[in-house]
């Protein structure tokens, strides 16, 4: 096994509805089962692969992963395999902004001087390896660089439509990182070709800063909310954590993290990463093109004809 980092944590965003894949996940399973919790590459789940992805560079004592309330017993008996692994629930899903605010705020209690790595868990990658090399690196430059957060931004294969990229500017010399020049949700056609053209990558989500780094880069984009999580943080291993926390939530406002705060952010650093053969598992059509002509595609069409039997 890989070498784990010191002082490192890993977050686990898993709080989201997955509601794009729920015509899959139905066909499979009877119910719109949010697509982190479903087995679609074997017997494991997404989030189940992704825990042991990244068991190999943060151990699960050090791992947060933030989900709904409403799915909190489902994710317990998929984590009983990972001794250690904080598990939180969100009362509702408010985007990623607050998704990332909770969990961090529990890291921020226990370990203000960590660095954190931001993980979703509904990719897949035909060889997770180049991105685990890539956090590694992006752990490590933080020891010498001065940005506030680090991308991991995948080779781009193909004019694709329906990712966020990341147009990399002028390269910072040590760790093959480069500066971000600029963001693009879901561009057109036109722009896409452009943009892989160009050198452009897909944006992954993944992010590696210092805790204190982007607390500040988030409480800078979204004050009240931050706010909110900084009284949440002087409570966490309280009785009345939990409490707090729906009081908080009553009043919140929803962010996304990529639209209402790194696009805005300035002197962020981005690390490109090539062979992993990404891919957000977004839509079924998706689901099923990165699995053709494996073993997996073949076992996931008998699943769902034995399902749609099973429910006829």
């Amino acid at each position: 096994m890989a070498k784990r980092e010191l002082r490192a944590w890993a977050i686990v965003l898993a709080a989201g509805d997955g509601s794009r894949l729920a015509s899959l996940t139905r066909a499979l399973y009877g119910e719109c089962l949010p697509k982190q919790f479903a087995a679609l590459n074997g017997a494991r789940s997404l989030l189940q692969e992704t825990l042991d992805r990244i068991g190999m560079l943060v151990p699960p004592e050090r791992t947060v992963v933030v989900v709904s309330s409403r799915y909190e017993a489902l994710a317990r008996r998929q984590l009983r395999g990972y001794p250690g692994i904080d598990l939180v629930t969100q009362p509702r899903n408010l985007g990623t902004g607050p998704g990332i605010l909770l969990p961090l705020a529990r890291i921020r209690a226990r370990d203000p001087g960590a660095s954190v790595a931001i993980f979703p868990s509904d990719h897949h990658y035909r060889d997770p390896q180049p991105v685990l090399e890539g956090v590694r690196t992006m752990i490590t430059a933080l020891k010498t660089n001065a940005f506030p957060a680090t991308l991991l931004g995948v080779e781009a294969w193909g004019p694709e439509t329906e990712y966020g990229w990341i147009e990399p500017g002028e390269p910072l010399g040590s760790h093959a990182l480069a500066r971000v020049e600029g963001f693009v949700e879901k561009p057109s056609l036109l722009l896409a070709t452009r943009l892989l053209a160009k050198g452009a990558l897909w944006n992954t989500l993944i992010c590696v800063a210092r805790v204190a780094d982007v607390w500040s880069l988030l409480r800078s984009r979204l004050p009240g909310q931050t706010a909110a999580f900084e009284i949440y943080s002087r409570c966490v291993g309280s009785e009345d954590a939990g409490r707090l926390l729906d009081v908080l939530y009553e009043g919140m406002e929803p962010a996304n993290l990529s639209h209402d705060v790194l696009a805005h952010v300035r002197d962020l650093a981005v690390l490109p990463v090539a062979g992993s053969g990404f891919t957000d598992w977004g839509t079924p059509e998706r689901v099923f093109k990165s699995l053709d002509g494996t073993s997996a595609h073949a076992r996931l069409l008998e699943r769902m004809s034995g399902a749609v039997l099973a429910h006829a």
